[in-house]
Parts: C-alpha cells; sequence; structure tokens
C-alpha cells in the first residue's frame, strides 16, 4: 500500500505510452455531476458486483486483492481486507434483502477460518503465510464477529476469540503493537485493532480485550498533535500519512469511545475530522497525503480515505446534529462516485474505484483496491442510512 518508487513509475508511463487503450483508462477522468443527486443504488451494485467478480478471480475462497491495470493481472486473496468486506456486504443483504450476499459473506468467514497462523492470527497477504500481522487479525475479527452475530455459529466466535488472545499476549506494556507489524512500524492505525477487542469484548464480557483496547487507545491519543495531526501514521517511520491511514485512526478512536462512551476519544476523532473538513477541496475530494501541520504533500487523491472520511463524516453528524458533516460527506461520496468506472473498455474495472484519482496517482498506482470498493460501499449504505433514517440493523467494520 506504499508509494512506487521513482524509477517504477517512469516504467508505467512509458507502458501507458505503448497502449492507447490504457491511456483512455488512465485518464480516468470525473464522470459528471449528478442533476438529480446521486443515483446511489446504481453505484452501489456495480462497486458490489466489481467485489463478486474479484472473489472469482481469486479463485482461492477469498476476494483478490484487486486488479493491476497496467499488467491486466488480479493479485492472490487479501484476507485481511477480506475480513473486514463481511459486515459489509451483510449490511449490503439487510439493506437489499438479497440472500445471496448473505450466503457470500458467509463462504468468506469460512475461507477465512482455514487462513488462519498456528497463533490464531492472520498474515499479511503477500507472505508466506506464518507469520501474523496485528492490523491484519483486527480486522479479520470483524469479519468473524459480524458473521458469528448474522449465523449464530460459534465457529466464528471461537476464532474472534483465539485471534484476540494472541493480539493480548503480544502487545506492547505501553499499549501499541511493536512486533507483528507489516513493514516493522508500530502505528496508530491499531486504533482498528482496538475497536476490534471493544467488539470481541462486547460478545464475551471477558475484560482483558477491553484493557487491551483502552491502554492501545491510550497510547494512541497520545500521538495526535494539538491540531489533529497524528504521529506513527503513515506505514513507513517518518513518512507522511495517507489520509486513508488518519481516517482509519480516527475511526477506531470515535467507534471506540462511542463505546466507552468516552469523550476523549471521540473528541480526539473529531478534532482530525474537522481538519480535514476545513482542507476539503472545492470538488469534494480530499488530498492523498498530509504531513505535520497539516501540509499537503499530494497532488492526488487517496479514494479510499476520501470514503472514509466520509462515512466518518456521518457518524459524527449523527452524534452532534452539525449540518457541516453530512453535507462534506455528501461531497466527498458524491466525488469519489464521479471516478466510479461504469462504462469502461476494461471489464475487469467496471464498478471498481481506483487507489488514487487520477489514478496513476500516488496511492496504490494504477491499481484497483478492494478495499477502495468495500469503504464505497460502506458510505453509500451509511449516506442511505442517514438520508432515510433508517433504523436497520447495521454490522461494524
Amino acid at each position: 500500500m506504499e508509494a512506487r518508487p521513482r524509477t517504477q513509475v517512469l516504467s508505467y508511463a512509458r507502458g501507458l505510452l505503448k497502449s492507447p487503450r490504457a491511456i483512455l483508462v488512465g485518464l480516468h477522468r470525473l464522470g459528471p455531476l449528478p442533476a438529480n443527486g446521486l443515483q446511489t443504488k446504481h453505484h452501489l451494485d456495480a462497486a458490489i458486483d466489481w467485489i463478486r467478480l474479484a472473489h472469482v478471480m481469486s479463485s482461492d475462497g477469498g476476494i483478490s486483492k484487486g486488479y493491476d491495470m497496467l499488467r491486466h493481472r488480479w493479485s492472490p486473496s487479501y484476507p485481511e481486507t477480506t475480513g473486514y468486506t463481511i459486515p459489509t456486504l451483510l449490511n449490503a443483504a439487510t439493506a437489499s434483502g438479497c440472500l445471496e450476499l448473505r450466503k457470500f459473506a458467509f463462504s468468506l468467514a469460512d475461507y477465512l477460518l482455514n487462513s488462519t497462523t498456528p497463533q490464531g492470527g492472520v498474515a499479511h497477504w503477500a507472505s508466506s503465510g506464518s507469520y501474523p500481522i496485528v492490523f491484519d487479525t483486527g480486522q479479520v475479527m470483524f469479519g468473524w464477529l459480524a458473521a458469528f452475530d448474522a449465523s449464530g455459529d460459534e465457529r466464528y466466535l471461537r476464532a474472534a476469540m483465539r485471534a484476540g488472545d494472541w493480539l493480548t499476549s503480544v502487545q506492547d506494556s505501553l499499549g501499541s503493537w511493536r512486533d507483528y507489524q507489516h513493514l516493522g512500524v508500530e502505528k496508530v492505525i491499531d486504533t482498528r485493532v482496538a475497536w476490534a477487542l471493544m467488539e470481541l469484548h462486547r460478545h464475551t464480557g471477558r475484560d482483558v480485550y477491553l484493557h487491551a483496547a483502552v491502554r492501545n487507545l491510550e497510547w494512541a491519543a497520545g500521538q495526535q498533535d494539538d491540531d489533529g495531526w497524528f504521529q506513527h501514521c503513515a506505514f513507513v517511520e517518518g513518512g507522511d500519512p495517507f489520509t486513508h491511514t488518519l481516517a482509519y485512526t480516527a475511526e477506531g478512536l470515535f467507534e471506540s469511545g462511542c463505546l466507552l462512551n468516552e469523550a476523549r476519544y471521540v473528541d480526539s476523532a473529531r478534532l482530525m475530522a474537522d481538519a480535514l473538513l476545513a482542507r476539503q477541496h472545492p470538488d469534494g475530494s480530499l488530498a492523498g497525503t498530509y504531513g505535520q501541520a497539516w501540509r499537503k504533500t499530494s497532488r492526488s487523491s487517496c479514494l479510499t480515505g476520501n470514503c472514509q472520511m466520509g462515512r466518518l463524516w456521518l457518524r459524527l453528524h449523527e452524534t452532534t446534529g452539525k449540518q457541516a458533516y453530512f453535507a462534506a460527506a455528501s461531497k466527498t461520496i458524491t466525488f469519489v462516485a464521479r471516478t466510479q468506472c461504469l462504462q469502461p473498455s476494461d471489464p475487469n474495472i467496471r464498478g471498481a474505484i481506483a487507489g488514487s484519482y487520477p489514478v496513476y496517482g500516488r496511492y496504490e498506482r494504477f491499481k484497483y483496491p478492494n478495499w477502495a470498493a468495500k469503504f464505497f460501499v460502506d458510505a453509500l449504505l451509511q449516506l442511505d442510512r442517514v438520508e432515510n433514517r433508517s433504523s436497520l440493523p447495521s454490522y461494524v467494520g
């Protein structure tokens, strides 16, 4: 999920110049502003259809990491993102009444039962499969807990507890996870692991999960600058965080704060959300990366981060009633919808959401990652819930 070296970027550019068809796709121009408002169902159905395609193309029961536009190649399954796509599919099934989506979600949960490491954790998609990663494990826990809630199948709860037991056993005494990290860097995005542990505590009542979650939330909140920006928020030490990772961190703090009724964590998330609200571009987008003091360090936009911020702003609108959050969310979700490929020349990207806009931007350059589609669906479903004041049950993750 990191930026590519400059030499590789130039190689990609040369590849584009050799392929007229790729040039047309690579320009990836914004679609027109919808005259009658955002057609949520149209975009939602297309994104879910693409997630189904990514599942088929993985060929092993999970969801492919995504599609590489330049290489015309699908990646292997990504257990982490397959995991937190399960609640997304269950929510879509609830909203649409589609039983096939429920069956699809349960098949993914079963696939993940067979994808754990000996410790009970989950490995990174590109590894050998035997070294568990903290963040990946936490995100798969969301999937198992949602599958348990929807089915009552105890296998999913037992798998989540085994993963939670491993996470608590390897946590640093100060609250972060220093070991079992992708690229070896401790990160504040693990607030999303804390949130998963909070959900596991809610299901089991075991205080060990609650205490581990609070330790991490305290550590992460301590990494926030006065203006809302977070230290240790990038995938690499000293790097500028993507909007995606900033949103990950705020999501974990906000949702955990709501579960705990702890205003400090909610306020921490809101401070970050307000900082990005003030920096939203007129077209609804956000910069792909921000350095310290909110210095914009990317000309492209990270579409996944836009989707996550749209959903978070909607959650803040629900809890505060502040109309500015709803307006910002609607703008950013509409922006992402305008980038969605609905009539592409390449059928592999119909309904997909790219890593960046433009597609050659810094985040997941020239790729269509599955989690971009997942968070787009989440944002659309949340927007529909808010607009229609829906009281349907919602699975989290």
